[in-house]
C-alpha cells in the first residue's frame, strides 16, 4: 500500500494526473474500494464472473481518456448485448460485505496498480529512475500528505473580486497602524514628535506635507492618538500612558519648520535630512543614529545604545551619549561639545569649510578617544589634552608643543596666527588612551 501511495503522489508531483484524480485513487488504496468515474454515474452492473483476459492497451494520454480507462471495469466473459437489444434488467449491487472481502481488495487494488503501471509505461526510464532515488526521502510522509489530498477541495472562484480601499486603520502584527497626512502652512512652525517602546524614523524631503505611518497599541480602548496642528505647532498628541507602544515612520518637509524636537524612550531612531533654526534629538535606551542635519542650534543625546551622528552642519551642538559606542565624522560646527561617558568615542573629520572659527570641547571617561583630524595649509590647531591614568599620542604635523608630558599635552600649529581657519579644541579621557592623528 505504501508503494501505490508514492507512485500516486509522484505522477501528482510530476502534473501526470490533477489534484482531484490523485485524492480519489489515494482514498481508493487506503479503503480498497475502486475509484468513483469522474463523468457522468454509471448503473451498477450485475455481479461476474471476472477472468484473467488482459485489458486493451491503454489510449493515448488525455485527461478524458485517463479517467475512461482508470475507472473501466474488468471485461466479463460473456459478451454485452448489441444496442439493438432491450436494456438488462437493473440489478442491485453485491452487499457491500463483499467489497470488504479479501477478493474484493485484492480485484481494486490490482485495478489501480494496472492504471498506475499504464501511466509509468508513459513516463518512461528516467521517470522511475527518478522515483526510485526519492523514494525515501517520502516514504516517512506518504500518510500525511495522501491525508491532506484526500480532504483537500479547491478554493472557490475569486469571480469578480476587487480589492478594498485601504483603510486609515488597520491591525498589522499586533499593532495599529494609523496613516496620516497634514500640510504645513508657511511660516514660522514647529515640529514636535514622540515615540516609545518603538523605532521613531523622521527623514526630511522636498515636499509641504507630513506623511506619516503611526504602528500603535492601546492599553485600553478609546485611546486616542493623531497629528495635530495648535497654532503654529505639529505634534503627535497621544498621553502615554493609554500606549504600551507608539512607533512613528514619517516624512517632514525638510525646511518648513524652525523649531524641531524629537524624542524616544526605549526606542531606536534614525533622524535625517533636517533643517531648522532650533533642534533636539533625545533618545533613552536604545540607539540613536543623526545625519544630514542643519542646525543653529542642535542638541542630541542618547543612552544605553550606539550613538552615531554624521555630516552635521551648525553654529553650536552638544551631543552627548552614555553607556555605549560613539562614533561621528564630519561635524562642521563653530561650537560642539561631544561627550561619551562609559564608551569609546571616534572622531573623523576630512575638512573644516562653514566658519573662520571653532571652539570644541571633547569628552569620554573610561575608554578609548581616537581623533583623525586633516592636516590644511589654511588651518590652524590649538590643541589642550588630557588624559588621566593613560597616555596621549598627537601625530599631527606642523605642531610646536608647549606642554609635552605623558598625561597632559599643550600644542599649536606654527601658522596658527596666520590660519585663515581655527580650530581650538580642549580634549580629555579618563581611563583609556588618546590618539589624535
Amino acid at each position: 500500500m505504501q508503494n501505490e501511495k508514492m507512485m500516486i503522489l509522484k505522477m501528482l508531483e510530476s502534473g501526470k494526473i490533477s489534484t482531484e484524480e490523485a485524492s480519489r485513487l489515494l482514498q481508493s488504496v487506503d479503503t480498497g474500494i475502486p475509484p468513483a468515474p469522474t463523468g457522468a454515474p454509471t448503473p451498477p452492473s450485475a455481479p461476474a464472473t471476472y477472468t484473467q483476459t488482459p485489458s486493451p492497451a491503454p489510449a493515448p494520454y488525455t485527461s478524458t481518456s485517463y479517467a475512461h480507462n482508470s475507472q473501466q471495469a474488468p471485461r466479463p466473459s460473456s459478451p454485452p448485448p448489441s444496442s439493438s437489444s432491450a436494456p438488462a434488467p437493473h440489478t442491485p449491487p453485491p452487499p457491500s460485505h463483499h467489497y470488504g472481502s479479501q477478493q474484493g481488495q485484492h480485484h481494486s487494488t490490482h485495478s489501480i496498480l494496472d492504471d498506475i503501471n499504464h501511466k509509468f509505461e508513459e513516463w518512461g526510464p528516467k521517470v522511475r529512475k527518478a522515483t526510485a532515488t526519492i523514494a525515501e526521502k517520502i516514504a516517512g510522509g506518504v500518510d500525511r500528505l495522501s491525508k491532506s489530498l484526500t480532504e483537500y477541495s479547491p478554493p472557490p472562484s475569486s469571480g469578480g473580486y476587487a480589492p478594498k480601499p485601504r483603510p486609515t486603520s488597520i491591525p498589522v502584527g499586533g499593532l495599529t497602524e494609523k496613516n496620516i497626512e497634514m500640510l504645513v502652512e508657511p511660516g514660522f512652525s514647529e515640529l514636535n514628535l514622540s515615540g516609545q517602546n518603538g523605532d521613531v524614523r523622521i527623514k526630511g524631503y522636498n515636499s509641504d506635507k507630513i506623511s506619516a505611518r503611526i504602528s500603535y497599541k492601546a492599553k485600553r480602548a478609546g485611546a486616542h492618538i493623531d497629528l495635530m496642528k495648535l497654532g503654529n505647532k505639529y505634534f503627535l498628541k497621544y498621553e502615554p500612558d493609554d500606549f504600551e507602544v507608539v512607533t512613528i515612520d514619517a516624512y517632514v518637509p525638510e525646511r518648513a519648520f524652525s523649531v524641531i524636537r524629537i524624542d524616544g524612550v526605549n526606542a531606536n531612531m534614525d533622524c535625517s535630512s533636517l533643517a531648522a533654526g532650533e533642534m533636539a534629538i533625545i533618545n533613552a535606551n536604545g540607539n540613536l543614529r543623526i545625519a544630514g542635519i542643519s542646525a543653529g542650534n542642535l542638541k542630541a543625546e542618547s543612552g544605553n545604545g550606539r550613538f552615531i551622528a554624521s555630516n552635521i552642519v551648525a553654529d553650536s551642538a552638544v551631543l552627548e551619549n552614555v553607556n555605549g559606542v560613539m562614533e561621528t565624522d564630519e561635524l562642521d560646527v563653530a561650537k560642539l561639545k561631544l561627550n561619551n561617558y562609559n564608551g569609546p568615542l571616534s572622531l573623523l573629520m576630512s575638512n573644516f569649510t562653514r566658519h573662520a572659527e571653532y571652539l570644541w570641547n571633547i569628552e569620554t571617561g573610561n575608554a578609548k578617544l581616537n581623533m583623525n583630524l586633516p592636516t590644511l595649509p589654511d588651518l590652524g590647531y590649538h590643541i589642550k589634552a588630557h588624559a588621566a591614568m593613560s597616555e596621549i599620542r598627537l601625530g599631527l604635523t606642523g605642531l610646536q608643543f608647549l606642554i609635552h608630558e605623558q598625561s597632559l599635552v599643550e600644542a599649536r600649529s606654527v601658522h596658527f596666527d596666520a590660519a585663515s581657519r581655527k580650530v581650538k579644541m580642549t580634549v580629555e579621557t579618563s581611563n583609556g588612551p588618546l590618539m589624535i592623528n
